[in-house]
């Protein structure tokens, strides 16, 4: 009887071992393929969930790691805690530190974090075309990598939908031509699927509709092998507006955003909403398998027309379409800009919602709205607008917010944090700092984290680098409670005399110090020959310079405006020069830095897709995005310049021709000789239509010594 018992025991604990082994397959693959010398080194085990809380605990045992966890991304989780907090090693969107250690660090007693926010959330539908619009599979392999080992669990993933509308349109009798006109270019994705624009960018390909596909199955596994479940793209009554020619009375049609026509809404309590939304729903199993649960998809977003709608029917009706075919499915709503109204929620089971709270570290809409009136909630940072270049984060109020939400009357309904930037090539510290905060259940010191975020982030602690970076939480990433968004460049407005901003929402006003911040660069500075080898210490010393001398770039802006102001015209010639030579310079620098230029973005667009044809539209949506974005009818459109980049290449051959345009026209103008306002428009989509003829300038390490002493001058 013993050695049956025994025999049982082992038989199960072999059995336990394998189902842990394949659990975490996808796990021991991260580490093969980020972490190469930890291969062999680390042992993955399965423990069971106690109170519903998600667990690991770390060891070393016989020169290996030991990994338990309840799971697939709370295991990627510890990993990450011993690559950052014992091998001083980390993972960014802008640079790896991810070389291998001479020896492999113990851990004197095992360490134990339970995780109580069950949802990590992650992306912006911006951010598929700001930052992701031309990845290819590396690239996705590299953002889900990083995803997985900072605990993300829940993530955007509107790829591939492509292939899902036109299967369904097909079946309403929408012909190949209409559908082609409905799906916009790679670089628009987003805005197509919030309901803002249709076309736009297009026509794609079939060879580009199929690509999206094959790259969504793939994303899936992989995302499914690391424990992040995808939100998919839900169906929530939008709908092409050629639907309108055979089913005029079924649609309300949406108006106008940014002067591009929006796509209709179906009535929801129209029997053409329900089949649209079966048919929408079996496309979807049919590609993407059955086993998918969240669904994103906001009605009425930034704008749109209700008409006579009944809003709270709206919401009911999208939330039974997605229960009928993915029973106990979740809708997660964008909370933004109003949304998601009481009205909409007003009938939906609120069990089965999930609100992401976009705007958590500027307003407490959380609070105002006294938890979406009772509704599961993730508390997120929106931190980027447009992927445009600068150095911004509220990191004392994202620590103090996450901490109130934590203990506020409307605990019970938070469920998580996460980060939902427009653009996520950038400012790596927020995302390091917001999805940090599960790791500890207490509100995070700042000062005392940044010890540690350097150490990681750079390979090894240094006291310049650390007071430098307590300058910097002063400064460039303080927390000043009325700004709410980047500083942005002049260099990459579009010239005239009253600039105060680069895009429509945006302000170019410095909310720190700019002498101060300097200082903090000089003596970040001082530690460039001893992390002279270190990617992320190069890529930082490189955003922090251009970050400088766009401040220099903003007070000689001013200088030369005050000329004019004055009629002064020796004093104009002095300070135009001036400022069209810190454009320059500012290219020069950034030339010297892979992350800052031109031929990075519109090389990932000229290799995307499988067709000459694909990488040329690619490569228009590309410029077009950076420059008027569109529509291209109309030079008032508010969308302009909403991405620009202070970028090698896009400074010289694009800004600093629209400012020597500029300064050309006040050169008679201030003379009193009465000269035509350049048409910086049409400038822009000539642009957009022309091959970029541009050859960066390589500093050797005298010149480039030079440069920096100009520019911390």
């Amino acid at each position: 009887m013993k050695k049956h018992i025994l025999l049982l025991l082992s038989l199960w604990l072999t059995a336990m071992m394998a189902v842990a082994d394949n659990r975490f397959a996808g796990v021991q693959a991260l580490i093969d393929r980020r972490v190469p010398w930890l291969k062999d080194k680390v042992a993955l085990e399965l423990m069971p969930q106690t109170d519903g809380m998600e667990t690991f605990i770390l060891s070393t045992q016989g020169g290996k790691l030991l990994i338990k966890a309840t799971g697939e991304s709370v295991a990627c989780m510890a990993l990450n805690h011993y690559l950052e907090d014992y091998c001083h090693r980390s993972m960014s969107h802008m640079g790896d530190n991810l070389g291998p250690v001479a020896r492999l660090p113990e851990i004197s007693s095992p360490v134990t974090r339970r995780i109580d926010l069950p949802v990590r959330y992650a992306l912006n539908y911006c951010t598929f075309n700001y930052s992701m619009s031309f990845y290819q599979w590396e690239d996705w392999e590299h953002e889900l990598d990083w995803m997985a080992l900072h605990g993300v669990n829940l993530m955007l993933m509107p790829v591939g939908m492509e292939k899902v509308w036109q299967n369904t349109l097909r079946k309403f009798g929408v012909t190949d031509l209409q559908i082609r006109n409905f799906i916009p270019g790679p670089g628009y994705t987003a805005w197509w699927l919030m309901g803002n624009l249709e076309g736009w960018g297009g026509p794609v390909s079939q060879s580009f509709i199929d690509g999206q596909a094959q790259m969504a199955r793939r994303l899936l596994e992989r995302m499914e092998e690391l424990g992040i479940r995808p939100v998919m793209q839900g169906f929530y009554g939008m709908v092409s507006r050629s639907i309108r020619d055979r089913h005029a009375d079924a649609v309300i049609p949406q108006g106008m955003w940014g002067f591009f026509e929006r796509p209709d809404i179906l009535k929801p309590t129209g029997k053409l909403f329900d089949d649209m939304a079966d048919v929408y729903y079996h496309e979807m199993k049919k590609l993407y398998g059955g086993s998918l649960n969240y669904f994103g998809g906001d009605l009425f977003h930034e704008g749109g027309l209700t008409g006579t709608l009944n809003v709270s029917d709206c919401g009911l009706a999208v939330q039974k379409a997605m229960e009928r075919h993915f029973p106990g499915s979740t809708w997660v709503l964008q909370g933004w800009s109003g949304n998601p109204k009481p009205e909409l929620l007003a009938k939906l089971n609120r069990e089965k919602v999930l609100v992401v709270d976009l705007f958590g570290e500027n307003a407490e809409v959380w609070e105002q709205t006294q938890a979406y009136g009772d509704t599961p909630f993730v508390w997120c940072v929106v931190s980027n607008f447009g992927e445009q270049c600068g150095m911004y984060g509220k990191l004392q109020r994202i620590a103090l917010q996450i901490d109130k939400v934590r203990h506020s009357p409307y605990k019970t309904r938070l469920k998580g944090v996460g980060i939902m930037p427009e653009g996520i090539n950038n400012n790596p510290v927020v995302y390091d700092l917001v999805l940090h905060a599960p790791m500890t259940d207490r509100r995070i010191n700042v000062e005392e984290w940044l010890r540690s975020y350097i150490t990681y982030r750079y390979g090894a602690f240094n006291e310049d680098i650390y007071a430098a970076w307590l300058i910097f939480l002063q400064t460039i990433y303080a927390s000043v409670p009325e700004k709410y968004g980047l500083p942005e460049s002049v260099f990459c407005a579009r010239p005239g005399t009253k600039v105060v901003n680069t895009s429509s929402w945006g302000v170019r006003a410095r909310y720190y110090d700019m002498d101060f911040f300097k200082e903090g660069v000089r003596r970040f500075m001082k530690a460039r020959t001893a992390f002279a080898e270190s990617e992320t210490y190069t890529y930082d010393m490189f955003d922090l310079l251009r970050q400088v001398q766009s401040d220099k770039g903003n007070r000689a802006y001013d200088d030369m405006i005050a000329a004019i102001d004055s009629k002064d015209v020796a004093r104009f010639e002095h300070t135009s020069k001036r400022f069209l030579h810190l454009l320059l310079r500012q290219d020069t620098l950034l030339a010297q830095s892979r992350h800052f230029t031109l031929a990075r973005w519109l090389g990932q667009a000229a290799r995307f897709g499988k067709t000459e044809a694909d990488r040329a539209l690619a490569l228009k949506n590309a410029k077009m995005q950076l420059t008027f974005w569109g529509p291209d009818w109309n030079p008032n459109t508010t969308v302009h310049d909403y991405a620009a980049k202070e970028w090698a290449g896009m400074l010289k051959t694009l800004y600093y021709e629209e400012w020597k345009m500029f300064v050309d026209v006040w050169r008679q103008r201030i003379r009193g000789i009465e000269m035509i306002e350049p048409d910086y428009y049409g400038y822009q989509i000539a642009w957009s239509k022309q091959p970029v003829n541009y050859t960066p300038v390589k500093l050797n390490e005298v010149q480039m010594d030079a440069l920096v002493a100009a520019i911390l001058h």
